[in-house]
């Protein structure tokens, strides 16, 4: 898979959206375990590939030793993480992104991967959106 730049893991509602964004500039491949889940890529002209991302022959196939971006969005943070340490010390990918639902295991990731949390962008909006109530 040659020129292959973005690997996105995880083709979730989130994982789908961000593919099908992404797409529109780069080369993007979309892996998850769930074929069903591939299944609803729906408008995505990307690859994909189905099987477990935490597989090293399969992430291989599919471009990790040339990507520049990986963006890990599954529905365990545990492998998340896990995902993030691989792609950062062993494959030196220069942008990785990983999804936590719980903000605390931040502080266990590499401090050169970007972790999004929702609870603490929904408590940010929350906050914010509370501050502009109060103004008013």
């Amino acid at each position: 898979m040659e020129n292959t730049n973005t690997i996105i893991i995880g083709a979730g509602r989130l994982g789908g959206t961000i593919a099908r964004s992404l797409n529109k500039t780069a080369n993007v491949v979309v892996v998850d375990r769930n074929k069903e889940k591939i299944g609803r890529l729906g408008d995505f002209s990307g690859f994909v590939a189905v099987g477990d991302a935490t597989d090293r022959a399969l992430l291989e196939k599919n471009g990790i030793k040339t990507a520049y971006r990986v963006i890990a969005v599954t529905d365990d943070d545990n492998t998340n993480i896990f995902l993030a340490d691989l792609c950062t010390n062993i494959y030196h990918v220069p942008q990785v992104y990983v999804r936590l639902k719980d903000s605390r295991k931040r502080a266990i990731v590499d401090e050169r991967v970007n972790c999004i949390c929702p609870f603490d962008l929904s408590l940010t909006e929350f906050e914010s959106a509370r501050e502009n109530e109060v103004k008013e």
